[in-house]
C-alpha cells in the first residue's frame, strides 16, 4: 500500500488517482477485513476503541493522497512516496496487531508489499528509513497493548521475531531490487544518449554539425505549409563554394573539410535564430530565411560573401581567399518545393557563370 504519483487512473476534471489499481484494491481489502473484525468483538481489550478512533483518520489520509489535491500534487514523486508509505504501513501494522492472533501473521505480510514497491522508487537511505518506521510502528502498538491488556508473552515473542525476520528478508530483497533498478536506469540513460546521437546523425551533417539535406527538406515542407496557411514568406539562399576542388587539390581533403566547417560557422553568423543553415551536399549549402523577402535575403547574402572573403582557413597559405556564389529564390504562392529549389539552383548557376563570388536573384 503505497502512493504512486505517476498513474493513468483519471477522475472527472482531469485529476488523477495516485495509487496503482492493485494497491487500492489491497487497501480496500484490509479495511474490509478490519470492519469485519470489529463487529465480531475480536479486537483485543481497548484496541477496539483505539481502532474506532484511528481508522477514520488513517482512511482520511489515504483519501487525501489518493485524490491528489492541488496543494499536494506539486510535490515530486520521491518526496511523496516515503511519508505515504510510512502512513500506509503504520495503519496496516496497527490493524495486524489489534487483530486476533490467528490472522495477525497473515496481516503482518501486508506491509512487505509496500516495501517491495517502495524499493522501485526510493533511494537506499529512504528505504531504510521506511523499514525502521514500519518496525517502530509495530513496537509502539505492541507496547501500548501490553500496558492495557494481558498478552501471551510467548506468542508476542514469536510474532515479533517473525515480523523482524520478514523485515530483514524484505530489506535484503529490496537491496537487490535497488541494484537492478539503478542498473536499468543507467542502461536507460546510456540508451537515451545513444538515441540522441543517432538522431543527431540522422538530422545533422557529421562533418559540419549543420542540418543535413534530409532534415532541411522537412523544414522546407513545413515552411511551405505555413506559407500556404498564413501567407508567411520565406526565401532560400543556395550557396556554393567557388573552386572548392582547387582547395582539395592544393591543400588536401583534410584542409577542404576544415574549409567546409569554417564556412558553416560563418554562415550561421549571418542568419537569425529563426533561420536555418544546412549542408545540402558537397560544397553546397542552403539557407532558409523565415519571414524574409528577396531584399532581406540579398542583404544576408551580401554579408555572407563579404565574411567568406575574410575567412581564414587553417592549413592554407597567406593570401588565400575563399569565395562563395549565391542564388536567391523567394517562395511563390502555390509553388512546389522542387520548383523553388530549381529556381534557386538556376540563380546559383547564373552567379557562377557570371564570374563567381556573386549573388543572383531568381526571377518568378
Amino acid at each position: 500500500m503505497i502512493i504512486n504519483v505517476d498513474t493513468n487512473i483519471s477522475l472527472p476534471g482531469g485529476r488523477r488517482l495516485t495509487y496503482p489499481l492493485w494497491l487500492c484494491s489491497g487497501i480496500v481489502g484490509v479495511v474490509l477485513l478490519a470492519w469485519l473484525i470489529i463487529p465480531e468483538g475480536y479486537l483485543i481489550g481497548p484496541g477496539r476503541e483505539v481502532l474506532t478512533l484511528l481508522l477514520p483518520v488513517w482512511l482520511g489520509g489515504l483519501a487525501i493522497a489518493a485524490l491528489n489535491p492541488a496543494w499536494l500534487s506539486h510535490w515530486g514523486n520521491d518526496v511523496l512516496v516515503l511519508p505515504a508509505a510510512t502512513w500506509c504501513n503504520a495503519g496496516a501494522v496497527m490493524l495486524a496487531v489489534l487483530a486476533p492472533e490467528k490472522v495477525r501473521l497473515v496481516l503482518l505480510a501486508v506491509p512487505m508489499f509496500s516495501l517491495l514497491y517502495a524499493a522501485l522508487h526510493l533511494s537506499r537511505s529512504r528505504l531504510i528509513a521506511l523499514v525502521l518506521a514500519t518496525g517502530l510502528a509495530y513496537v509502539l502498538v505492541v507496547l501500548y497493548l501490553s500496558f492495557n491488556t494481558p498478552m501471551d508473552a510467548a506468542f508476542e515473542a514469536f510474532s515479533g521475531a517473525y515480523f523482524a525476520l520478514m523485515l530483514g528478508g524484505i530489506s535484503v530483497l529490496s537491496r537487490e531490487i535497488l541494484q537492478l533498478r539503478d542498473g536499468l536506469l543507467e542502461r536507460n540513460h546510456g540508451l537515451r544518449e545513444a538515441m540522441e546521437r543517432l538522431q543527431d546523425l540522422a538530422l545533422k551533417d557529421e562533418l559540419t554539425g549543420l542540418h543535413n539535406r534530409r532534415y532541411i527538406m522537412e523544414v522546407l515542407s513545413r515552411q511551405r505549409a505555413l506559407a500556404q496557411r498564413s501567407g508567411q514568406q520565406f526565401t532560400l539562399c543556395y550557396c556554393d563554394l567557388d573552386h572548392f576542388k582547387t582547395i582539395n587539390d592544393l591543400y588536401g581533403h583534410a584542409v577542404g573539410d576544415v574549409a567546409l566547417r569554417e564556412f558553416g560557422k560563418c554562415a550561421q553568423t549571418v542568419v537569425r535564430n529563426v533561420d536555418y543553415v544546412a549542408r545540402f551536399g558537397g560544397e553546397e549549402f542552403l539557407l532558409i530565411l523565415s519571414g524574409a523577402d528577396q531584399r532581406t535575403a540579398q542583404r544576408v547574402a551580401t554579408r555572407l560573401c563579404a565574411r567568406t572573403r575574410r575567412l581564414w582557413v587553417p592549413g592554407t597559405e597567406d593570401g588565400f581567399e575563399m569565395t562563395v556564389s549565391v542564388g536567391i529564390a523567394a517562395y511563390l504562392p502555390g509553388e512546389s518545393i522542387d520548383d523553388l529549389l530549381n529556381r534557386a539552383d538556376r540563380a546559383l548557376y547564373a552567379a557562377k557563370s557570371g564570374g563567381r563570388d556573386g549573388i543572383v536573384v531568381a526571377s518568378p
